[in-house]
């Protein structure tokens, strides 16, 4: 599959100076295991790929790009409620349960 292909494209990159050469203005160092990050030149990455016998699309460039923004919402997401019931757990501590706040809510003003 070209998404395989992308991520072994990846790897190997990692790996080959002359690819991070050739590469040298794409922040190699900065990809990600499974995708590229959103601000380098997709398409030169994909040519010098293809100039490697690796073969994905920037179709597959978009996807990976978004199924991480995806992981990475849905993580930040659970870190934010783990940190509002945290909250409201030292609020407890302090104030006794008249001074709690809602756990996936929010107090009004």
């Amino acid at each position: 599959m070209s998404q395989r292909s992308l991520e072994a494209f990846i790897a190997q990159a990692r790996l080959d100076p002359a690819l991070q050469q050739q590469l040298d203005d794409c922040s190699v160092e900065q990809w990600g295991d499974t995708h590229l990050p959103l601000d380098i030149d997709a398409r030169k990455v994909m040519a010098v790929a293809a100039a490697h016998g690796f073969e994905f699309s920037f179709n597959d460039v978009v996807r990976a790009q978004c199924q991480k923004l995806s992981e990475f919402w849905r993580f930040e997401m659970e870190n934010s409620f783990v940190a509002r019931r945290s909250l409201s757990l030292i609020q407890y501590q302090i104030s006794g349960p008249a001074g709690v706040a809602p756990n996936y809510g929010y107090l009004s003003s």
